[in-house]
């Protein structure tokens, strides 16, 4: 009797577990006119009415993306199947009558990748999206745009199935509970988690490796087959050893997943990257040549998977309990974000993945970025209110400034610590003292690494973080030996100087020539031309700046030049191939950063510390 009782027990603790959970059903063979159906089984639940929440907005994005707007149809039924009532009370929300009835929530969920009748102007940026192509067997699945929660049960833990066809295979970092060939379940402990992790589903061209502790995976959809796992996982096996070392000999995780989209045709947003998450990062980057992707994934993985540093281990309370209806943003852009970018970039050149001029290069290219802004307010008041217009516009800032204000601090740091500590180190030791279940309050952040350090570094934060201050490149670099200057006077090739601009097809198109310098006369470009090829290399929106960049960098005065233009001429639209000697044109180069031919034995020291070479 009592083995009996206990085993009783037991059941009736496994049913009520089960109730207090969601169950979440994705169909990927049921996919109807680029929708998918979704099927929740809610919590037991008490009370008149409930709300069923889906995201305003969601960590990483910073802007509004408001993923109610493509729910469709939904209803809600109780045990019998009987219709409860729903009413949609904003774009977000849904209010349930009888939630103690409350059994089953059923909708539709459209593509963001397409645009659709109720879309609107503000377009979802890919990798925050979802892409349902059930022609092509991929499916590009962002949780927090399928599927929401009961406003109050936010913390209940989910189950998710994906029922699949047998030619497709699933990635994600979430832990599969169970998978056959048709279908896959997987757990989250609350949907803090489960938005937390993407999945995609194609035909599977995955690969995995265990990497400094960690087991990476790297799942590819390449339309064209431009890109293999095998070829990212060849390309960022090198970086990911390096990362480790930057960390501190280990990666911080046990697992992590690079899922990776590749379009052949023009997005919807007009923009391509990645968004990261804290087992994972999602891409959606354009079929290209195929080195070009490669580094570009490289470039790109090199500053997401960093993000397991911070915010994953470091990060403020409106992050921990992030508000997905109506959020409150941290002060801290500069940290998630542009600490994240410099560390990219630092890592790389501290464990001889680039040398030292490509470093500079880089710094360079963001003072260069962050003068196309308005800095006008402190970097803390920026991004508490980075949802306003006026500093979403900004928000590119936060991986130029944000990149430039970490660069300073790190040299700051080795400087008045006398090389006992670094950026590194203290990140560190605030991953230790926070790690990924306790969140910092917004306003302390600053006497916290002050603690870690002393008073100069202290200042240095409320002086170039929390006051809108111009960070003193000249004395700072000056400490490791970098020269700078604001501006120089160079002979330089150009591309014309030409003003470009996207044409309502996405295409590059001159839309000005009043600044245009003589090179550009040369070529007799005009307004209205279409870029269609530069130097044989073809012009797209993804292609564009690789291929001026690449001009930039290979081609000396006097080499020749053809481009070629779609133009209208007396009325009739027609290809026209534009020919030029390259030249040299005065050019005022802003931001010059160059390493002083005798250093002293101090700035060699510190330039040692901070880069691992002298």
């Amino acid at each position: 009797m009592k083995k009996l009782l206990s085993f009783t027990l037991l059941i009736v603790s496994i049913l009520a577990s089960a109730q207090d959970s969601y169950k979440v059903k994705i169909d990927l063979t049921q996919a109807k006119n680029d929708r998918l159906p979704v099927e929740i089984t809610v919590p037991v639940l008490e009370g008149e009415s409930v709300e069923y929440h889906m995201p305003k907005i969601v960590p990483g994005t910073y802007s509004i993306s408001d993923f109610g707007r493509f729910v469709s149809d939904l209803k809600a039924t109780d045990s019998a199947g009987n219709f409860l009532e729903v009413e949609n009370i904003s774009t977000n929300r849904w209010a349930i009558k009888d939630a103690a009835k409350l059994k089953k929530i059923t909708y539709w969920v459209d593509d963001s990748f397409d645009d659709f009748k109720g879309y609107g102007i503000n377009k979802v940026f890919e990798p925050g999206g979802m892409s349902i192509e059930a022609d092509r067997g991929v499916f590009v699945i962002n949780t927090f745009g399928f599927i929401g929660y009961i406003d109050g049960s936010k913390f209940k833990p989910y189950e998710l199935t994906i029922v699949h066809d047998e030619e497709i295979k699933g990635a994600t970092s979430l832990k599969t509970e169970s998978s056959s060939d048709t279908s896959d379940t997987y757990t989250a402990a609350n949907y803090n988690f489960l938005a937390d992790a993407p999945i995609m589903y194609s035909k599977p061209d995955i690969v995995t490796k265990e990497i400094a502790g960690a087991e990476i995976l790297v799942s590819v959809y390449s339309p064209n087959k431009v890109l293999s796992a095998a070829d990212v996982m060849d390309n960022i096996d090198e970086l990911m050893e390096a990362q480790a070392k930057y960390l501190g000999g280990q990666l911080p995780v046990d697992r992590y997943a690079y899922l990776i989209y590749l379009f052949d045709s023009p997005t919807i947003s007009g923009s391509f990257g990645a968004l990261e998450h804290s087992y994972s990062s999602l891409y959606a980057l354009p079929e290209m040549d195929p080195a070009r992707i490669s580094q570009t994934v490289k470039d790109v993985a090199a500053h997401e998977f960093f993000h397991i540093v911070t915010p994953l281990n470091i990060h403020s309370e409106e992050i921990h309990d992030f508000n997905y209806i109506e959020p409150e943003m941290s002060q801290h852009l500069w940290l998630y974000e542009g600490v994240t970018e410099y560390a990219s970039q630092h890592v790389q050149v501290k464990y001889d993945l680039f040398n030292l001029e490509d470093f500079l290069s880089e710094m360079r290219s963001k003072m260069n970025q962050q003068d196309q802004y308005n800095v006008d307010i402190p970097y803390t008041e920026f991004s508490e209110n980075i949802l306003e217009p006026k500093n979403e516009r900004r928000y590119g800032d936060v991986y130029a400034g944000g990149a430039l204000i970490a660069c300073c601090l790190d040299l700051t740091i080795i400087k008045s610590t006398n090389g006992q500590k670094d950026l590194q180190s203290i990140l560190r030791e605030l991953s230790k003292q926070y790690g990924p279940m306790k969140a910092f309050k917004d306003e302390e952040l600053f006497g916290e690494i002050e603690k870690l350090t002393n008073a100069e570094v202290g200042e240095f934060l409320r002086t170039y973080v929390g006051a809108a201050n111009k960070l003193p490149y000249t004395e700072i670099l000056g400490w490791a030996g970098i020269r700078y200057a604001e501006d120089n006077d160079e002979m330089v090739v150009t591309a014309g100087k030409f003003t470009p601009a996207l044409n309502d097809d996405q295409e590059i198109y001159v839309a000005g020539t009043d600044d245009m310098n003589d090179f550009g006369k040369d070529l007799d470009l005009k307004v209205g031309d279409v870029l269609l090829e530069w130097n044989g290399s073809p012009i797209t929106l993804e292609t564009f700046q690789n291929v001026i960049q690449t001009f930039y960098e290979e081609t000396e005065a006097g080499d020749k030049i053809t481009v070629l233009v779609r133009r209208e001429v007396k009325g009739k639209t027609k290809d026209v191939k534009l020919k030029a000697k390259a030249k040299k044109v005065k050019s005022s180069q802003k931001h010059l950063l160059e390493v002083m031919d005798n250093p002293s034995p101090e700035q060699q020291k510190i330039r040692a510390i901070w880069l691992g070479k002298s």
